[in-house]
């Protein structure tokens, strides 16, 4: 077997049938994938549409993504890893270009772990539109990278045994721990844009899009005690707790009827926001897209704030 494609699961049968859709179409007339549906106690159909597309459904309840991935792994018997989300439908041209990166004899694109580079639909609301823009434009070339997403990551099996696999200790960003790990090790790791994927997992709803910023957010603390100090782990909570502070002192300015002071200072939260809205020229023009940007990053640091803030907390309480 030459690829295992696997996908944690738990209740996602509204995207899932498009997933497995879209992976039949690939794998005809081939032999050498198999694909492991690692579900997490789902109760709307999803084992069932798996069983259907000929998956093997492997039952793993009530433990974190990085456990389903490891579990999913063990069970794998291919030499290549495939890490999908339940909500990722693929390209026609996916196990052909994966193909080219496993070809001993082609020098020309060597890689250990690649991920692709995945966009919403057009269907999609404008704060999804957006957010996905922000992640395609900034891996807009084929470049080495230190972070994928785990929502599609291909992994050359030696290298994710060198490095243990996922942490299990992680609520979130243990895909970002991950790759970094990798990297430290050694690897090649690749942000392919070439190849046209789907998240069919974005955010129905604003409210949602705020959840999942809160989420994605919550392991900074644990991210950084397990990588240990660095600038470019440090830098980004830093400066979300530092929009928390700020939006205290304007409540507080407002309170005691310090409107001009409150209104300075809001301007001044705005700066980082805005400057990262420049920065990109996908984000530049036109101007209503540059204010859309803008309010999303502005919203983002202080729900990632508040998110790191809350993680201390936690963890304060379990030492104790």
């Amino acid at each position: 077997m030459k690829y295992s494609i696997i996908i944690p699961c738990f209740n996602e049968a509204h995207v899932l049938s498009k997933t497995l859709d879209s992976i039949q179409r690939v794998m005809v007339n081939r032999s050498d994938v198999e694909i492991l549906l690692m579900d997490n106690g789902s109760t709307d159909g999803s084992q069932a549409l798996a069983l259907g597309c000929g998956a093997i459904v492997i039952e793993t309840p009530n433990v974190r993504i990085s456990a389903l991935r490891n579990l999913g792994a063990k069970s794998a018997r291919g030499r290549y890893l495939l890490f999908l989300d339940a909500d990722i439908a693929v390209a026609t041209d996916w196990l052909n270009r994966l193909d080219q990166y496993t070809d001993p004899d082609n020098q020309a694109d060597t890689a250990d772990v690649v991920g692709f580079v995945d966009d919403v639909p057009a269907t999609a609301p404008w704060y999804a539109k957006i957010w996905g823009l922000r992640a395609s434009a900034r891996r807009h070339r084929l470049m080495e990278i230190d972070s994928l997403p785990g929502r599609n990551i291909f992994v050359d099996r030696p290298w994710f045994e060198k490095v243990n696999g996922f942490s299990e200790t992680l609520i979130t960003g243990e895909d970002k721990d991950f790759v970094m790990r990798l990297k430290k090790a050694g690897a090649k790791v690749l942000s392919d844009p070439s190849v046209d994927m789907t998240h069919l997992g974005y955010e129905r709803t604003f409210q949602e899009w705020v959840r999942k910023e809160y989420w994605r957010q919550h392991s900074h603390v644990a991210l950084i005690k397990g990588q240990g100090m660095s600038l470019r782990l440090l830098r980004f909570p830093i400066i979300a707790m530092s929009h928390v502070l700020l939006a205290l002192i304007i409540l507080g300015s407002v309170i005691t009827s310090q409107t001009g002071i409150a209104l300075g200072l809001l301007v001044v939260s705005l700066v980082p926001s805005l400057l990262l809205s420049i920065k990109s020229s996908v984000s530049r023009f036109p101007v209503g897209r540059m204010l859309q940007f803008t309010l999303l990053y502005w919203l983002r640091f202080h729900v990632a704030g508040w998110s790191v803030v809350i993680e201390l907390i936690e963890r304060k309480s379990i030492e104790a």
